[in-house]
């Protein structure tokens, strides 16, 4: 089973993977956590670049990095886990190419999807979608330490990436679950396990 969580900056993604991770710890279940950018060793080398503050790149060329690290990341880690039938969790995939780039870049969803398509990547059995007001997001997001590339753009960049989330969370109904992460951590996560759990016995 393939699952990721998605969101916008601040939405509470790091959290809960986190307490994901301590209670699998303990489950009979097998799992493998990762994440985009940065799930493989070139992917490591492309989030560096991706995220640093003082890179200068083009929307085009942010995509192409992003998809490098998706393909290798597929290849690499997806795929063979998979295979073993392990339960995996990502932290961001292809809806956060589809509200960052797509909307946030505005290089527009048709292109992306067809990409997306042309390399035949995995689709998710879930995805779980973090929705936090915007503002909310990025006073999170200035506590935890220096803003990244990401994290700096105008308040605009962000909404759009909200709304876009929103649109694909109506369009994917049966794949993706949206939970407002307004709620407490712990609501949040016991939430969560019992969709996951739910999904995981069917």
């Amino acid at each position: 089973m393939f699952i990721t969580i998605e969101g916008i900056e601040g939405s509470g993604k790091s959290s809960l993977i986190a307490r994901l991770k301590k209670y699998f710890k303990k489950s009979k279940i097998e799992t493998f956590f990762s994440k985009e950018p940065g799930g493989t060793d070139l992917g490591k080398e492309i989030r560096k670049i991706l995220l640093n503050p003082k890179s200068s790149i083009s929307p085009e060329s942010e995509l192409l990095l992003l998809l490098a690290d998706r393909a290798e990341h597929v290849q690499k880690k997806i795929l063979p886990n998979l295979l073993k039938n392990k339960v995996i969790f990502c932290d961001r995939y292809i809806d956060s190419t589809l509200a960052y780039q797509g909307s946030g870049r505005n290089l527009g969803k048709k292109t992306i999807k067809e990409l997306i398509n042309a390399f035949n990547f995995p689709v998710p059995d879930l995805t779980i979608l973090l929705d936090v007001p915007v503002q909310v997001g990025l006073q999170r997001a200035r506590k935890r330490n220096e803003l990244d590339r990401f994290e700096k753009e105008d308040l605009n960049f962000h909404e759009n990436i909200r709304r876009a989330y929103l649109d694909l969370a109506k369009d994917n109904s049966e794949r993706i679950v949206l939970f407002d992460s307004l709620i407490s951590e712990d609501e949040l996560f016991e939430m969560a396990i019992n969709l996951i759990e739910s999904r995981i016995s069917e």
